[in-house]
């Protein structure tokens, strides 16, 4: 192989990988974008489980004992514990 032919194999070589890149980088990333019309949307917030927000709550209830769950009270689970005779509501965002 000549110099020449060894110098633009490894142009190509090198050059492969970025326009490979940059097509990625240009093309449809699935929700990311938008839709087909190429009009973007929002999504919902992802809204946690009752059960997720609970083992939340006991984590921050740092040994209490669990009393019961109030409910979805707006935009957040409120859960009730007791410790030592005190009553504590704990509030979880439902939107993680």
């Amino acid at each position: 192989m000549t110099r020449l032919t060894v110098l633009l194999l490894s142009v190509l070589i090198a050059a492969a990988p970025l326009s490979a890149a940059n097509a990625q980088d240009r093309g449809n990333r699935g929700d990311r974008g938008g839709d087909r019309n190429g009009q973007e949307f929002q999504r919902e917030p992802r809204r946690i489980s009752e059960a997720e927000a609970q083992g939340i709550a006991q984590s921050r209830a740092r040994g209490a004992r669990f009393v019961g769950s109030l409910g979805l009270r707006g935009n957040s689970y409120v859960f009730r514990f007791e410790r030592d005779g005190q009553i504590i509501d704990i509030s979880v965002d439902s939107r993680g």
